[in-house]
């Protein structure tokens, strides 16, 4: 009878993973990531049946966590617009709390290891966040794309992310002026 698998053992791998992915990219090697997990190379395909799938998982595991922060405590009777303002700070200070797991996490959104299915998962995980960005764009905006207004989103954070880690001090000001740009820029 086979031994059940361990959460313990499954979270170490992924942690592992996501380190070596934003240190290595997703060459980094299994028997690096097995060790580094505390278990032997073997052990990390009882888990994974292979690399792809461990790669699918971290990026999942990433996707969800960083879906479920930023619509944690969204105030549900504002306006669309300081929902989306609350989404943008949670985007922003996860980023800026969690370095080795953004890396990662733009590690694995651009490698062509992780498959459709896999993006159309994690792309799930963010319905809540893309009905609030529906609503707000309801009106002028709503001939926008969602996936353009997606893309400016990402961009800008990207941006504040930058400005933000060149002077730490004006990270309140950074954040709340990519906000508005990003507002002025799909709300018309």
């Amino acid at each position: 009878m086979a031994r059940p698998l361990s959460e313990d053992k499954r979270d170490a791998i992924l942690a592992s993973a996501i380190e070596l992915v934003a240190a290595m990219g997703t060459g980094a090697p299994t028997a690096k990531i097995a060790r580094q997990a505390g278990v032997a190379e073997g052990t990390l395909f009882n888990y994974f049946p292979d690399k792809d799938a461990l790669l699918a998982a971290t990026f999942l595991d990433l996707e969800g966590e960083l879906a479920r922060t930023l619509v944690e405590g969204v105030p549900a009777a504002s306006e669309p617009r300081e929902r989306i303002r609350h989404v943008w700070d949670r985007l922003i200070d996860w980023s800026m709390a969690n370095p080795v797991r953004l890396k990662a996490l733009r590690q694995l959104k651009v490698s062509d290891r992780i498959g459709a299915e896999s993006r159309r998962c994690g792309e799930a995980f963010f319905a809540d966040f893309m009905t609030m960005l529906d609503e707000a764009l309801a009106g002028p905006a709503e001939r926008l794309s969602i996936d353009f207004v997606g893309a400016v989103l990402n961009a800008l954070a990207e941006i504040t992310l930058d400005f933000i880690a060149r002077e730490p001090g004006r990270y309140h000001h950074y954040r709340a002026l990519g906000f508005e740009t990003f507002w002025r820029a799909i709300a018309r």
